[in-house]
């Protein structure tokens, strides 16, 4: 388990990128998509009974969770961006 995320932090890394990108960013805009979907259905989701708070609760959640995968995967599926070794390490 801990092999599998250093993993996941290790391609965050500048020069790292994770095993078939094209596959990972196709998921990325699974992602957005379901994010966008998510704030137009947010009208329709007050008549199956939840509250206003329970719309924005849920819609906030989506975006937030969204957001995160979003950025990890801009990261972590090129070789070009990323963190630097902070002991000049390459």
């Amino acid at each position: 388990m801990m092999a599998f995320i250093l993993s996941l932090c290790r391609v965050l890394m500048a020069g790292e990128s994770l095993a078939n990108p094209a596959i990972w960013k196709n998921r990325q805009q699974a992602v957005n998509a379901l994010v966008i979907i998510a704030g137009v259905m947010s009208p329709l989701l007050s008549m199956l009974g939840l509250t206003a708070d329970d719309v924005l609760t849920l819609v906030t959640g989506i975006a937030i969770i969204g957001g995160f995968v979003n950025g990890y995967l801009t990261v972590a599926t090129t070789d070009k961006i990323g963190f630097r070794c902070s002991r000049g390490e390459s």
